[in-house]
Protein backbone atom coordinates (compact mmCIF):
# COMPACT_ATOMS: atom_id res chain seq x y z
CA UNK A 1 0.00 0.00 0.00
CA UNK A 2 1.51 3.31 -1.08
CA UNK A 3 -0.80 6.18 -0.10
CA UNK A 4 -0.03 9.60 -1.53
CA UNK A 5 -2.28 11.38 0.96
CA UNK A 6 -4.96 10.80 3.59
CA UNK A 7 -6.62 7.40 3.45
CA UNK A 8 -10.38 7.06 3.49
CA UNK A 9 -11.00 3.97 5.65
CA UNK A 10 -14.05 3.04 3.58
CA UNK A 11 -11.79 2.46 0.56
CA UNK A 12 -8.74 1.05 2.31
CA UNK A 13 -6.29 -0.81 0.12
CA UNK A 14 -6.00 -4.60 0.38
CA UNK A 15 -3.81 -5.96 3.16
CA UNK A 16 -2.83 -9.51 4.06
CA UNK A 17 -1.45 -10.19 7.56
CA UNK A 18 0.01 -13.56 8.48
CA UNK A 19 0.40 -14.91 12.00
CA UNK A 20 -1.39 -16.83 14.68
CA UNK A 21 -4.99 -15.59 14.52
CA UNK A 22 -7.27 -15.48 17.55
CA UNK A 23 -10.62 -14.94 15.87
CA UNK A 24 -12.78 -14.69 19.04
CA UNK A 25 -15.60 -16.23 17.01
CA UNK A 26 -18.35 -18.23 18.71
CA UNK A 27 -16.31 -21.41 18.43
CA UNK A 28 -13.14 -19.91 19.89
CA UNK A 29 -11.23 -20.61 16.68
CA UNK A 30 -7.48 -20.01 16.78
CA UNK A 31 -5.49 -20.49 13.59
CA UNK A 32 -1.89 -21.38 14.52
CA UNK A 33 -0.71 -20.05 11.16
CA UNK A 34 -3.25 -18.03 9.23
CA UNK A 35 -3.69 -15.01 7.00
CA UNK A 36 -6.21 -12.25 7.51
CA UNK A 37 -7.22 -10.57 4.25
CA UNK A 38 -8.92 -7.17 4.37
CA UNK A 39 -10.03 -4.59 1.83
CA UNK A 40 -12.30 -1.54 1.80
CA UNK A 41 -12.53 -1.62 5.56
CA UNK A 42 -13.80 -5.19 5.84
CA UNK A 43 -12.38 -8.66 6.42
CA UNK A 44 -12.53 -10.63 3.17
CA UNK A 45 -11.10 -13.93 4.43
CA UNK A 46 -9.42 -15.57 7.43
CA UNK A 47 -7.64 -18.63 6.06
CA UNK A 48 -4.93 -21.08 7.02
CA UNK A 49 -1.66 -19.88 5.50
CA UNK A 50 -1.48 -23.07 3.44
CA UNK A 51 -4.56 -22.07 1.44
CA UNK A 52 -4.34 -19.91 -1.71
CA UNK A 53 -5.18 -16.24 -1.49
CA UNK A 54 -8.82 -15.31 -2.15
CA UNK A 55 -9.87 -13.61 -5.38
CA UNK A 56 -8.47 -10.12 -5.68
CA UNK A 57 -5.51 -10.84 -3.40
CA UNK A 58 -3.37 -12.89 -5.78
CA UNK A 59 -0.90 -10.02 -6.20
CA UNK A 60 -1.08 -8.65 -2.67
CA UNK A 61 2.10 -9.24 -0.69
CA UNK A 62 1.50 -11.14 2.54
CA UNK A 63 3.02 -9.37 5.56
CA UNK A 64 4.42 -11.98 7.92
CA UNK A 65 4.07 -10.72 11.47
CA UNK A 66 5.54 -13.68 13.33
CA UNK A 67 3.08 -12.69 16.02
CA UNK A 68 -0.57 -13.08 17.10
CA UNK A 69 -3.58 -11.24 15.68
CA UNK A 70 -6.55 -10.29 17.86
CA UNK A 71 -9.64 -8.17 17.28
CA UNK A 72 -9.14 -4.52 18.20
CA UNK A 73 -10.04 -3.73 21.81
CA UNK A 74 -13.41 -2.08 22.50
CA UNK A 75 -13.75 0.18 25.53
CA UNK A 76 -17.17 1.29 26.77
CA UNK A 77 -16.09 3.61 29.57
CA UNK A 78 -13.41 6.25 29.56
CA UNK A 79 -13.37 9.99 30.24
CA UNK A 80 -10.80 10.47 27.49
CA UNK A 81 -9.91 14.18 27.92
CA UNK A 82 -8.70 13.48 31.45
CA UNK A 83 -6.21 10.90 30.18
CA UNK A 84 -3.54 13.59 29.91
CA UNK A 85 -3.43 13.67 33.73
CA UNK A 86 -1.49 11.42 36.09
CA UNK A 87 -2.75 8.85 38.56
CA UNK A 88 -4.13 10.44 41.73
CA UNK A 89 -2.64 9.39 45.03
CA UNK A 90 -6.02 8.69 46.65
CA UNK A 91 -5.85 10.10 50.20
CA UNK A 92 -8.64 8.11 51.87
CA UNK A 93 -11.09 5.28 51.42
CA UNK A 94 -14.49 6.50 50.29
CA UNK A 95 -17.93 4.96 50.22
CA UNK A 96 -19.52 6.90 47.35
CA UNK A 97 -18.63 9.30 44.56
CA UNK A 98 -19.84 12.46 46.30
CA UNK A 99 -17.09 12.13 48.88
CA UNK A 100 -14.01 12.03 46.67
CA UNK A 101 -15.37 14.37 44.00
CA UNK A 102 -15.70 17.10 46.66
CA UNK A 103 -12.12 16.89 47.94
CA UNK A 104 -10.10 20.09 47.38
CA UNK A 105 -7.02 18.10 46.28
CA UNK A 106 -9.14 16.30 43.69
CA UNK A 107 -10.28 19.61 42.24
CA UNK A 108 -6.73 20.97 42.44
CA UNK A 109 -5.13 18.03 40.64
CA UNK A 110 -7.89 16.86 38.30
CA UNK A 111 -10.98 18.94 37.59
CA UNK A 112 -9.23 22.29 38.05
CA UNK A 113 -6.40 21.56 35.59
CA UNK A 114 -8.82 20.11 33.06
CA UNK A 115 -11.03 23.18 33.15
CA UNK A 116 -7.93 25.32 32.69
CA UNK A 117 -6.71 23.55 29.54
CA UNK A 118 -9.89 22.24 27.91
CA UNK A 119 -10.78 25.50 26.17
CA UNK A 120 -7.49 27.29 25.53
CA UNK A 121 -6.23 27.77 21.98
CA UNK A 122 -4.89 24.55 20.46
CA UNK A 123 -5.00 22.61 23.71
CA UNK A 124 -8.32 20.81 23.07
CA UNK A 125 -6.86 19.51 19.81
CA UNK A 126 -3.59 18.61 21.52
CA UNK A 127 -5.54 16.60 24.09
CA UNK A 128 -7.37 14.71 21.36
CA UNK A 129 -4.17 13.96 19.46
CA UNK A 130 -2.34 12.75 22.59
CA UNK A 131 -5.15 10.57 23.89
CA UNK A 132 -6.07 8.98 20.56
CA UNK A 133 -2.45 7.94 20.05
CA UNK A 134 -2.38 6.59 23.61
CA UNK A 135 -5.40 4.45 22.71
CA UNK A 136 -3.80 3.21 19.50
CA UNK A 137 -0.54 2.24 21.17
CA UNK A 138 -2.51 0.07 23.60
CA UNK A 139 -4.57 -1.66 20.92
CA UNK A 140 -7.82 0.18 21.63
CA UNK A 141 -9.73 0.70 18.40
CA UNK A 142 -13.08 1.83 19.89
CA UNK A 143 -13.67 4.01 22.94
CA UNK A 144 -16.25 6.27 24.49
CA UNK A 145 -14.99 9.28 22.57
CA UNK A 146 -14.71 13.02 22.98
CA UNK A 147 -17.42 15.64 23.06
CA UNK A 148 -16.76 19.12 21.67
CA UNK A 149 -18.66 22.35 22.29
CA UNK A 150 -18.54 25.73 20.61
CA UNK A 151 -20.95 27.45 22.99
CA UNK A 152 -23.07 26.31 25.90
CA UNK A 153 -25.56 23.75 24.66
CA UNK A 154 -23.86 23.20 21.29
CA UNK A 155 -22.41 19.73 21.52
CA UNK A 156 -20.89 17.44 18.91
CA UNK A 157 -19.26 14.05 19.28
CA UNK A 158 -15.78 14.02 17.82
CA UNK A 159 -15.12 11.47 15.09
CA UNK A 160 -11.42 10.72 14.92
CA UNK A 161 -9.06 7.86 14.25
CA UNK A 162 -10.41 5.70 17.08
CA UNK A 163 -14.05 4.66 16.77
CA UNK A 164 -16.35 6.71 18.96
CA UNK A 165 -19.33 4.79 20.33
CA UNK A 166 -21.36 8.04 20.34
CA UNK A 167 -20.44 8.88 16.74
CA UNK A 168 -19.39 5.74 14.86
CA UNK A 169 -20.04 7.32 11.46
CA UNK A 170 -21.25 3.97 10.16
CA UNK A 171 -24.91 3.10 9.47
CA UNK A 172 -24.25 -0.48 10.58
CA UNK A 173 -22.96 0.67 13.98
CA UNK A 174 -25.78 2.49 15.80
CA UNK A 175 -24.55 5.29 18.02
CA UNK A 176 -24.79 4.83 21.78
CA UNK A 177 -25.57 7.63 24.21
CA UNK A 178 -23.54 8.33 27.34
CA UNK A 179 -25.60 11.21 28.73
CA UNK A 180 -29.27 11.76 29.37
CA UNK A 181 -31.33 14.95 29.47
CA UNK A 182 -31.62 16.42 32.94
CA UNK A 183 -35.42 16.20 32.95
CA UNK A 184 -35.30 12.52 31.96
CA UNK A 185 -32.72 11.85 34.65
CA UNK A 186 -35.11 13.12 37.35
CA UNK A 187 -38.45 11.66 36.28
CA UNK A 188 -38.94 7.91 36.47
CA UNK A 189 -41.48 7.61 33.65
CA UNK A 190 -39.37 9.82 31.37
CA UNK A 191 -36.25 7.84 32.18
CA UNK A 192 -37.94 4.53 31.45
CA UNK A 193 -39.26 5.89 28.16
CA UNK A 194 -35.77 7.10 27.24
CA UNK A 195 -34.16 3.71 27.76
CA UNK A 196 -36.94 2.00 25.83
CA UNK A 197 -36.31 3.71 22.49
CA UNK A 198 -33.83 1.16 21.18
CA UNK A 199 -30.66 3.23 21.64
CA UNK A 200 -27.96 1.94 23.97
CA UNK A 201 -27.55 4.16 27.04
CA UNK A 202 -24.18 3.83 28.81
CA UNK A 203 -24.73 5.50 32.19
CA UNK A 204 -23.00 5.58 35.56
CA UNK A 205 -24.85 3.49 38.13
CA UNK A 206 -24.46 2.84 41.87
CA UNK A 207 -20.99 4.38 42.28
CA UNK A 208 -19.99 3.34 45.76
CA UNK A 209 -20.41 0.78 48.49
CA UNK A 210 -22.80 2.49 50.94
CA UNK A 211 -26.56 2.96 51.22
CA UNK A 212 -26.71 6.08 48.98
CA UNK A 213 -24.90 4.12 46.26
CA UNK A 214 -27.34 1.24 46.58
CA UNK A 215 -30.41 3.46 46.54
CA UNK A 216 -29.23 4.80 43.19
CA UNK A 217 -30.04 1.34 41.84
CA UNK A 218 -33.15 0.89 43.99
CA UNK A 219 -34.59 4.09 42.52
CA UNK A 220 -34.95 2.27 39.19
CA UNK A 221 -37.88 0.41 40.77
CA UNK A 222 -40.84 2.54 39.82
CA UNK A 223 -44.11 3.48 41.51
CA UNK A 224 -45.99 1.04 39.29
CA UNK A 225 -43.85 -1.85 40.51
CA UNK A 226 -41.87 -2.23 37.29
CA UNK A 227 -38.19 -1.54 36.72
CA UNK A 228 -36.65 1.17 34.55
CA UNK A 229 -34.19 -1.32 33.12
CA UNK A 230 -34.10 -2.58 29.54
CA UNK A 231 -31.60 -4.32 27.28
CA UNK A 232 -30.42 -0.85 26.28
CA UNK A 233 -29.25 0.17 29.77
CA UNK A 234 -25.52 -0.35 30.24
CA UNK A 235 -24.53 0.43 33.82
CA UNK A 236 -21.03 1.73 34.52
CA UNK A 237 -19.37 0.56 37.77
CA UNK A 238 -22.41 -0.98 39.59
CA UNK A 239 -20.30 -1.31 42.75
CA UNK A 240 -23.33 -0.81 44.97
CA UNK A 241 -25.35 -3.71 43.54
CA UNK A 242 -26.06 -6.73 45.71
CA UNK A 243 -26.57 -10.29 44.36
CA UNK A 244 -30.35 -9.86 44.27
CA UNK A 245 -29.89 -6.61 42.33
CA UNK A 246 -27.78 -8.32 39.70
CA UNK A 247 -30.54 -10.91 39.29
CA UNK A 248 -33.07 -8.13 38.69
CA UNK A 249 -30.66 -6.34 36.37
CA UNK A 250 -30.11 -9.48 34.30
CA UNK A 251 -33.79 -10.40 34.14
CA UNK A 252 -34.54 -7.03 32.57
CA UNK A 253 -31.66 -7.16 30.10
CA UNK A 254 -29.15 -4.84 31.79
CA UNK A 255 -25.41 -5.10 31.27
CA UNK A 256 -22.36 -3.72 33.08
CA UNK A 257 -19.07 -1.99 32.36
CA UNK A 258 -16.58 -3.06 35.00
CA UNK A 259 -13.72 -0.71 35.98
CA UNK A 260 -12.04 -2.61 38.82
CA UNK A 261 -8.89 -0.49 39.14
CA UNK A 262 -10.77 2.76 39.64
CA UNK A 263 -13.23 1.12 42.02
CA UNK A 264 -10.49 -0.41 44.15
CA UNK A 265 -8.47 2.81 44.30
CA UNK A 266 -11.45 4.85 45.48
CA UNK A 267 -13.51 2.40 47.55
CA UNK A 268 -11.22 -0.52 48.35
CA UNK A 269 -13.61 -2.92 46.64
CA UNK A 270 -15.30 -3.34 43.31
CA UNK A 271 -18.50 -4.73 41.83
CA UNK A 272 -19.52 -8.23 42.90
CA UNK A 273 -18.30 -9.95 39.75
CA UNK A 274 -19.24 -13.40 40.99
CA UNK A 275 -22.84 -12.26 41.50
CA UNK A 276 -22.89 -10.61 38.09
CA UNK A 277 -21.66 -13.81 36.46
CA UNK A 278 -24.09 -15.94 38.46
CA UNK A 279 -26.96 -13.76 37.20
CA UNK A 280 -25.54 -13.86 33.66
CA UNK A 281 -25.12 -10.10 33.38
CA UNK A 282 -22.92 -9.30 30.36
CA UNK A 283 -19.72 -7.62 31.60
CA UNK A 284 -17.31 -5.48 29.58
CA UNK A 285 -14.17 -3.67 30.74
CA UNK A 286 -13.50 0.05 30.93
CA UNK A 287 -10.38 1.75 32.24
CA UNK A 288 -12.44 4.78 33.42
CA UNK A 289 -9.76 7.50 33.19
CA UNK A 290 -6.11 7.98 34.07
CA UNK A 291 -6.63 9.95 37.34
CA UNK A 292 -7.96 6.81 39.06
CA UNK A 293 -7.71 4.05 36.47
CA UNK A 294 -5.51 2.12 34.11
CA UNK A 295 -3.80 3.81 31.18
CA UNK A 296 -5.71 1.65 28.70
CA UNK A 297 -7.50 -1.67 28.38
CA UNK A 298 -4.22 -3.57 28.40
CA UNK A 299 -3.74 -2.33 31.95
CA UNK A 300 -7.35 -2.98 32.95
CA UNK A 301 -7.11 -6.58 31.73
CA UNK A 302 -4.32 -7.16 34.24
CA UNK A 303 -6.27 -5.59 37.09
CA UNK A 304 -9.38 -7.59 36.16
CA UNK A 305 -7.43 -10.84 36.34
CA UNK A 306 -6.14 -9.92 39.81
CA UNK A 307 -9.42 -8.46 41.10
CA UNK A 308 -11.84 -11.17 39.97
CA UNK A 309 -10.86 -13.68 42.70
CA UNK A 310 -11.51 -11.03 45.36
CA UNK A 311 -15.24 -11.48 44.77
CA UNK A 312 -14.96 -15.22 44.32
CA UNK A 313 -15.25 -15.09 40.56
CA UNK A 314 -13.36 -17.58 38.41
CA UNK A 315 -12.34 -15.86 35.18
CA UNK A 316 -10.16 -17.33 32.45
CA UNK A 317 -7.88 -15.21 30.31
CA UNK A 318 -10.08 -16.06 27.34
CA UNK A 319 -13.09 -14.63 29.20
CA UNK A 320 -11.11 -11.50 29.99
CA UNK A 321 -10.24 -11.00 26.33
CA UNK A 322 -13.93 -11.43 25.48
CA UNK A 323 -14.73 -8.64 27.97
CA UNK A 324 -12.67 -6.29 25.79
CA UNK A 325 -13.80 -7.57 22.37
CA UNK A 326 -16.89 -9.66 21.73
CA UNK A 327 -18.89 -8.76 24.84
CA UNK A 328 -18.76 -4.97 24.42
CA UNK A 329 -19.55 -5.40 20.71
CA UNK A 330 -22.63 -7.39 21.65
CA UNK A 331 -23.62 -4.85 24.31
CA UNK A 332 -23.48 -2.08 21.70
CA UNK A 333 -25.49 -4.09 19.19
CA UNK A 334 -22.41 -4.17 16.94
CA UNK A 335 -21.56 -7.87 17.13
CA UNK A 336 -22.52 -8.53 13.49
CA UNK A 337 -19.82 -6.08 12.45
CA UNK A 338 -17.14 -5.88 15.17
CA UNK A 339 -15.59 -7.75 18.08
CA UNK A 340 -14.15 -10.74 16.25
CA UNK A 341 -12.01 -11.49 13.20
CA UNK A 342 -14.58 -12.98 10.85
CA UNK A 343 -15.46 -12.57 7.19
CA UNK A 344 -17.62 -9.53 6.52
CA UNK A 345 -16.78 -7.75 9.76
CA UNK A 346 -14.89 -4.48 10.03
CA UNK A 347 -11.14 -4.95 9.85
CA UNK A 348 -10.24 -3.76 13.35
CA UNK A 349 -7.25 -5.75 14.59
CA UNK A 350 -4.15 -5.65 16.75
CA UNK A 351 -0.97 -7.68 16.47
CA UNK A 352 0.76 -8.77 19.69
CA UNK A 353 4.31 -10.08 19.71
CA UNK A 354 4.92 -13.80 20.03
CA UNK A 355 3.07 -16.81 18.68
CA UNK A 356 3.74 -19.45 21.35
CA UNK A 357 1.90 -20.41 24.52
CA UNK A 358 -1.67 -19.55 25.40
CA UNK A 359 -2.68 -16.62 23.17
CA UNK A 360 -5.25 -15.16 25.54
CA UNK A 361 -2.74 -15.14 28.37
CA UNK A 362 -0.26 -13.43 26.06
CA UNK A 363 -2.70 -10.59 25.46
CA UNK A 364 -3.54 -10.13 29.14
CA UNK A 365 0.19 -10.09 29.94
CA UNK A 366 1.05 -7.75 27.06
CA UNK A 367 2.28 -4.19 27.48
CA UNK A 368 2.26 -1.50 24.83
CA UNK A 369 5.79 -2.63 23.88
CA UNK A 370 4.23 -5.90 22.68
CA UNK A 371 1.67 -4.24 20.41
CA UNK A 372 3.28 -4.44 16.99
CA UNK A 373 0.42 -3.23 14.78
CA UNK A 374 -3.03 -1.66 15.15
CA UNK A 375 -5.48 -1.58 12.25
CA UNK A 376 -8.83 0.25 12.20
CA UNK A 377 -11.24 -0.34 9.32
CA UNK A 378 -8.43 -1.92 7.36
CA UNK A 379 -6.10 1.06 7.79
CA UNK A 380 -2.83 0.45 9.67
CA UNK A 381 -2.59 3.22 12.26
CA UNK A 382 0.41 2.33 14.42
CA UNK A 383 3.05 -0.33 14.23
CA UNK A 384 6.66 -1.38 14.13
CA UNK A 385 8.79 0.10 11.34
CA UNK A 386 9.07 -3.34 9.76
CA UNK A 387 5.33 -3.94 9.55
CA UNK A 388 4.40 -0.37 8.66
CA UNK A 389 7.13 -0.39 6.01
CA UNK A 390 5.82 -3.64 4.55
CA UNK A 391 2.41 -1.97 4.34
CA UNK A 392 3.79 1.10 2.56
CA UNK A 393 3.54 3.40 5.58
CA UNK A 394 7.15 3.84 6.66
CA UNK A 395 7.12 7.64 6.42
CA UNK A 396 4.84 8.51 9.33
CA UNK A 397 5.74 10.21 12.58
CA UNK A 398 7.65 7.95 14.97
CA UNK A 399 7.25 7.62 18.73
CA UNK A 400 9.21 5.50 21.18
CA UNK A 401 7.45 2.72 23.07
CA UNK A 402 9.49 0.74 25.56
CA UNK A 403 12.65 2.00 23.91
CA UNK A 404 11.57 0.85 20.46
CA UNK A 405 10.08 2.90 17.61
CA UNK A 406 6.48 2.81 16.50
CA UNK A 407 5.43 4.44 13.25
CA UNK A 408 2.11 6.30 13.20
CA UNK A 409 -0.30 6.82 10.33
CA UNK A 410 -2.49 9.72 11.44
CA UNK A 411 -3.77 10.77 8.01
CA UNK A 412 -7.55 10.85 7.85
CA UNK A 413 -10.02 11.98 5.22
CA UNK A 414 -12.28 14.61 6.75
CA UNK A 415 -10.03 15.01 9.78
CA UNK A 416 -10.73 17.85 12.17
CA UNK A 417 -8.36 20.57 10.95
CA UNK A 418 -7.35 21.51 14.47
CA UNK A 419 -6.21 17.98 15.22
CA UNK A 420 -4.78 17.30 11.77
CA UNK A 421 -2.47 20.31 12.14
CA UNK A 422 -0.71 18.78 15.13
CA UNK A 423 1.94 16.11 15.22
CA UNK A 424 2.18 14.01 18.38
CA UNK A 425 5.40 15.81 19.32
CA UNK A 426 3.69 19.18 18.95
CA UNK A 427 0.73 18.02 21.01
CA UNK A 428 3.04 16.79 23.75
CA UNK A 429 4.94 20.08 23.73
CA UNK A 430 1.75 22.13 24.00
CA UNK A 431 0.34 19.98 26.80
CA UNK A 432 3.61 19.84 28.70
CA UNK A 433 3.89 23.62 28.60
CA UNK A 434 0.29 24.20 29.62
CA UNK A 435 0.35 21.75 32.53
CA UNK A 436 3.71 23.05 33.68
CA UNK A 437 2.40 26.61 33.69
CA UNK A 438 -0.55 25.88 35.95
CA UNK A 439 -0.50 27.89 39.16
CA UNK A 440 -2.47 30.40 41.17
CA UNK A 441 -6.22 29.89 41.38
CA UNK A 442 -8.80 28.43 39.09
CA UNK A 443 -11.03 30.73 37.13
CA UNK A 444 -14.76 30.63 36.64
CA UNK A 445 -15.02 28.17 33.77
CA UNK A 446 -17.33 29.39 31.04
CA UNK A 447 -16.82 33.05 31.88
CA UNK A 448 -13.21 32.77 30.74
CA UNK A 449 -14.06 31.25 27.34
CA UNK A 450 -14.68 33.54 24.40
CA UNK A 451 -17.91 32.90 22.45
CA UNK A 452 -17.42 30.43 19.63
CA UNK A 453 -14.27 28.93 21.12
CA UNK A 454 -13.94 25.19 20.52
CA UNK A 455 -13.64 23.45 23.85
CA UNK A 456 -13.83 19.96 25.23
CA UNK A 457 -17.17 19.48 26.94
CA UNK A 458 -15.76 18.42 30.29
CA UNK A 459 -17.69 18.52 33.54
CA UNK A 460 -17.96 22.03 34.95
CA UNK A 461 -16.99 23.79 31.72
CA UNK A 462 -20.11 23.19 29.65
CA UNK A 463 -23.64 22.90 31.03
CA UNK A 464 -26.05 21.74 28.35
CA UNK A 465 -28.66 20.10 30.55
CA UNK A 466 -27.23 16.60 30.09
CA UNK A 467 -25.98 14.30 32.83
CA UNK A 468 -24.13 10.99 32.83
CA UNK A 469 -26.22 9.31 35.55
CA UNK A 470 -29.84 9.30 36.61
CA UNK A 471 -31.12 11.29 39.60
CA UNK A 472 -34.37 9.38 40.10
CA UNK A 473 -36.04 9.72 43.51
CA UNK A 474 -36.00 6.98 46.12
CA UNK A 475 -38.52 7.38 48.94
CA UNK A 476 -39.07 10.95 47.80
CA UNK A 477 -35.40 11.98 47.66
CA UNK A 478 -33.29 12.27 44.50
CA UNK A 479 -30.41 9.80 44.18
CA UNK A 480 -27.06 9.78 42.45
CA UNK A 481 -23.90 11.88 42.77
CA UNK A 482 -23.49 15.51 41.73
CA UNK A 483 -26.77 16.65 43.22
CA UNK A 484 -27.10 20.34 44.22
CA UNK A 485 -26.27 21.09 47.82
CA UNK A 486 -23.71 18.35 48.30
CA UNK A 487 -20.70 20.61 48.22
CA UNK A 488 -19.45 19.73 44.77
CA UNK A 489 -19.45 23.31 43.50
CA UNK A 490 -17.23 24.88 46.14
CA UNK A 491 -17.50 28.69 46.17
CA UNK A 492 -13.83 29.18 46.92
CA UNK A 493 -11.39 28.94 43.96
CA UNK A 494 -8.88 26.13 44.34
CA UNK A 495 -5.15 26.87 43.92
CA UNK A 496 -3.55 24.95 41.08
CA UNK A 497 -0.02 23.60 40.92
CA UNK A 498 2.26 22.94 37.94
CA UNK A 499 1.88 19.39 36.65
CA UNK A 500 4.05 17.13 34.52
CA UNK A 501 2.73 15.52 31.35
CA UNK A 502 3.29 11.80 31.64
CA UNK A 503 4.49 9.50 28.84
CA UNK A 504 2.09 8.12 26.26
CA UNK A 505 2.40 4.57 27.58
CA UNK A 506 2.48 2.78 30.91
CA UNK A 507 5.53 0.80 29.80
CA UNK A 508 7.44 4.09 29.67
CA UNK A 509 6.05 5.42 32.95
CA UNK A 510 7.76 4.07 36.09
CA UNK A 511 6.18 6.89 38.12
CA UNK A 512 2.77 5.35 37.43
CA UNK A 513 3.82 2.11 39.10
CA UNK A 514 5.45 3.99 41.97
CA UNK A 515 2.12 5.67 42.64
CA UNK A 516 0.36 2.29 42.48
CA UNK A 517 2.77 0.93 45.08
CA UNK A 518 1.75 3.71 47.47
CA UNK A 519 -2.02 3.50 46.92
CA UNK A 520 -3.50 2.70 50.31
CA UNK A 521 -6.84 1.28 49.15
CA UNK A 522 -5.51 -1.31 46.70
CA UNK A 523 -5.68 -4.89 47.98
CA UNK A 524 -2.14 -6.30 48.30
CA UNK A 525 -2.83 -8.99 45.70
CA UNK A 526 -3.62 -6.33 43.11
CA UNK A 527 -0.84 -3.93 44.09
CA UNK A 528 1.80 -6.66 44.16
CA UNK A 529 0.51 -8.30 41.01
CA UNK A 530 0.85 -5.07 39.03
CA UNK A 531 4.35 -4.40 40.35
CA UNK A 532 5.89 -6.94 37.98
CA UNK A 533 4.94 -4.75 35.02
CA UNK A 534 6.94 -1.76 36.24
CA UNK A 535 9.50 -0.80 33.60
Amino acid sequence: MSPSGPIDPATSAPVALRGRIVTMDSGGTVLPDGVLYAKDGSIVAVNPASEPAPAGFEDVAVSATGATLFPGLIELHNHLPYDVLSLWQVPAAYTNRDQWAARPEYRRLITGPMKAIAAQGQLPFAIIRFVEVRCLLGGTTTSQGFTLAADTGIISHFKGLVRNVENAGDPDLPNAATHIADVEAKDWASFKARISRGQKMILHLAEGIDTPAHTHFAALHGPDGTWAITKDLVGIHCVGLKPADFAVFANHGGSMVWSPFSNLLLYGQTADLAAAFEAKVPVALGSDWSPSGSKNLLGELKVARLAAPLSGAAVSDEQLVAMATTTPARMLGWSDHLGSLEVGKRADAMVVSGAAGDPHTALVDATEADVELVVINGVPRAGTPALMGALGLAGGETVQVGGRPRVLNLAQTGADPGVAALSVAEAQSLLSGALGALGGTTKSGLATVAPGTTRLAVEGLVDNGMVSRHHLPYQGKPTGPDLPGRGLAAPTPVPLSPLTLEPLTAVDNPAFYETIAAEQNLPPAVRDGLAKFKP
